[in-house]
């Protein structure tokens, strides 16, 4: 009779011992199981992620809007600085290790889920798809067209676990973006200033309208004169000098891809072709800020949104009223994580006295 009930016994013990041993290495297996969650990108797809996010790989143009979400989840640097714009960034951004985005290198770091931020097609749903299979590591895709930063946003705000930090930056876009896209559509179409956007590094590159490079001038209401073929990917569409004639721009923007030395401006005014055209005699040649990344392009991030904020002052100063002091202060704060000296405010509005190294008056 003893040994009887000895025996059963032992199916009790055995059940509390691997009871007590599931504790020791993690919980229940109701908390092991919870450890991951399923989510759904903006394209729809499915795919279970940890629970809670720690650690974040990111692509260039995502690099910009993972810095304003949660610049401590980054493992590495995806955005380019250029010279002086490092004084821009937190001190923990300046550390992490700049990678090229090979697969090898993303595994390296080890991230929890990769963000994919591009627009939305059917091959950028098929790259995101070959670098899971590749990597092993959820992609999360993002939509990074500005007509769908709201919904973006949000999306982040709760893959992250951020959602006070999006909130602050859905209400700048709210605020400033949406009153420029809903101005602009209210323009007559005589009103409209024509535009060209100069890149390159003598100017004679461009990116129509349609473009993602060009789609700060689109939702402004400027008319981009650029009648040439858009280029997938990298943009920058070769024009003529004779091309631009024929256009005639009221206004010209100048790019921010050669940095502060603000390469291009300088071969444009110092061109006497380039004088021919009255946009430039009359000085409507404006050089975009480029601090502490181009606002308008390159990287397309939400470094846009006050670079729309810009664009539209200059186009209409008619009809937009902003006091950008004011805005781009506010913007550093919320997307950049810095609050703007008085010195450094005028640096970032006033690129060509900067690069000249004059003193610019600061505004009281």
């Amino acid at each position: 009779m003893k040994k009887k009930m000895i025996q059963s016994k032992c199916p009790l013990r055995l059940f509390l011992t691997l009871f007590l041993l599931l504790l020791a290495v993690g919980g229940t297996p109701e908390k092991a199981v919870s450890a991951t969650r399923e989510v759904v990108d903006m394209a729809g797809r499915r795919m279970r992620v940890p629970a809670v996010i720690k650690r974040v790989y990111t692509g260039k143009p995502g690099s910009v809007v993972l810095y304003a979400v949660a610049p401590d989840m980054m493992v590495s640097r995806g955005l380019w600085t250029t010279d002086g714009s490092e004084k821009f960034m937190l001190d923990s951004y300046l550390k992490l290790p700049f990678v090229d985005g090979s697969t090898e290198e993303i595994m390296r770091l080890r991230p929890d889920i990769i963000i994919y931020w591009f627009n939305i097609d059917q091959k950028s749903i098929d790259e995101a798809n070959r670098l899971f299979a590749k990597t092993g590591i959820p992609v999360f895709m993002v939509d990074m067209n500005m007509e769908h930063y709201a919904r973006s946003f949000g999306v982040l705000g709760n893959l992250l676990g951020r959602k006070s930090q999006t909130d602050k930056m859905s209400r700048f876009l709210e605020t400033y973006l949406r009153r420029i896209e809903a101005t602009a559509k209210r323009i007559p179409e005589n009103r409209k200033v024509r535009v060209y956007y100069a890149e390159g590094g003598r100017g004679l590159n461009t990116d129509p309208s349609g473009s993602f490079h060009s789609q700060v001038l689109d939702l402004c209401g400027g008319v981009n004169v650029a009648k040439v073929d858009a280029i997938s990917g990298k943009g920058m569409s070769p024009v003529s000098m004779e091309q631009l004639l024929l256009w005639n721009p009221d206004l010209i923007l100048v790019w921010t891809g050669m940095g502060p030395a603000l390469t291009t401006w300088r071969a444009i005014v110092g061109d006497s072709a380039w004088s021919m055209l009255p946009a430039v005699r009359n000085h409507r040649i404006y050089q975009i800020p480029n601090q502490p990344f181009g606002w308008f392009d390159r990287p397309p991030g939400t470094n846009r949104i006050l670079g729309a904020v810009w664009v539209a002052q200059i186009l209409y100063p008619d009809i937009y009223h902003f006091d950008l002091e004011r805005i781009t202060r506010e913007y550093f704060t919320i997307f950049y994580h810095r609050n703007l000296t008085d010195a450094e405010l005028q640096e970032v509005l006033h690129p060509i006295s900067a690069a000249a190294g004059q003193k610019v008056q600061v505004a009281k």
